[in-house]
């Protein structure tokens, strides 16, 4: 019975955290989830610089809004802003904001970038297969044209055509099929 109530304990915070997170899920949102196509990704400098700031600066994943603009098939990524996670939630496997760039206070949103520590697992898809991983159903779950995952020296993006990108962090900024 004792061990029941433990269960019963920790049970029930599990369900009202995942009622909560369920909520954070914008039904209306998704359902205008933009049509753009996205072909190239640009960098600015300062983008490119705070990505790699972060991503040699912290062991766990962080999370960041892409504040931008679509030119045709374009999304210029003028800066990084942070997301609104709590430092809990950041492992160097997972990253889970709190709130939408919008609800956080940032305009012009073209999408969400975070970080792989060590450079491993930057994929959408497992390899060979068209099975989505944790981060390609996250991208299916949001309105922003593009998704980007930091890894080391590189970025690996996709768009809404569902076409996995990749391309040099370094100068440039166009992308790499």
């Amino acid at each position: 019975m004792r061990l029941l109530t433990r269960v019963a304990r920790a049970a029930v915070p599990a369900a009202g955290l995942l009622a909560l997170l369920m909520l954070q899920v914008h039904p209306a949102r998704l359902a205008g989830a933009t049509p753009v196509r996205a072909r190239v990704v640009v960098f600015s400098d300062q983008a490119r610089r705070l990505l790699l700031l972060q991503y040699q600066s912290y062991p766990t994943e962080f999370l960041g809004c892409m504040i931008g603009a679509v030119r045709g098939d374009t999304v210029i990524v003028q800066r990084i802003a942070p997301a609104d996670v709590n430092p809990g939630e950041s492992t160097p496997s997972s990253v889970v904001p709190r709130q939408t760039c919008e609800d956080a206070g940032w305009a012009n949103t073209v999408g969400m970038i975070h970080s792989h520590p060590g450079g491993q697992r930057c994929f959408y898809y497992f390899p060979g297969t068209q099975v989505a991983t944790s981060d390609g159903r996250s991208f299916a779950l949001q309105p922003y044209p593009v998704d980007a995952i930091m890894c080391g020296d590189r970025i690996v993006w996709i768009g809404r055509d569902l076409v996995e990108q990749q391309q040099p962090l370094g100068a440039g900024g166009g992308a790499v099929p």
